[in-house]
């Protein structure tokens, strides 16, 4: 089967740890695709996160106040349970936002360094561009990360 019809968009992103780039391709039938809501799980990892658990700790007796009339303890945690996740998926989304961004920039940065490279190899062209793929390394290893989490495996 041919993919040529489908393919919209192809680029050249930087891959770390080796003098080759990757190539992205775009297809248009994956856009086509209608999303709906999807399974949640919580991200424990965003335990670690002190503004998120800042945001958290301080909006909670914003919470009790909020539910002061419930009784039943069980109906209270339920309804905790429920702010915290709407703050947490607000909060998710705007960090993989701005994650995103950041990516994305950097990208941009060590192909524009990799093209100065390419016409001018000079010792700052080249500092350039191992600073921009130093810059990108811990991001792209924080998809890394979420991807070995996301399939399970045991490192």
């Amino acid at each position: 089967m041919e993919i040529q019809d489908d393919v919209t968009k192809t680029s050249i992103i930087p891959a770390l740890k080796t003098d080759h780039s990757a190539i992205t391709l775009t297809l248009n039938s994956i856009e086509r695709q209608l999303f709906g809501p999807s399974y949640w799980e919580f991200n424990s990892s965003l335990l670690d996160d002190a503004a998120y658990v800042h945001l958290n700790t301080s909006k909670y007796p914003e919470w009790l106040d909020e539910f002061n009339g419930v009784n039943d303890k069980r109906i209270l945690w339920d309804l905790i349970k429920y702010r915290i996740r709407q703050v947490l998926i607000k909060y998710s989304k705007e960090k993989a936002r701005e994650r995103r961004n950041r990516l994305a920039e950097t990208e941009q940065k060590i192909k524009e360094c990799g093209f100065l490279c390419n016409i001018d190899p000079s010792e700052e062209n080249l500092n350039d561009l191992d600073a921009a793929k130093y810059e990108y390394e811990p991001l792209y290893d924080y998809i890394v990360q979420g991807s070995i989490v996301r399939s399970r495996i045991n490192c």
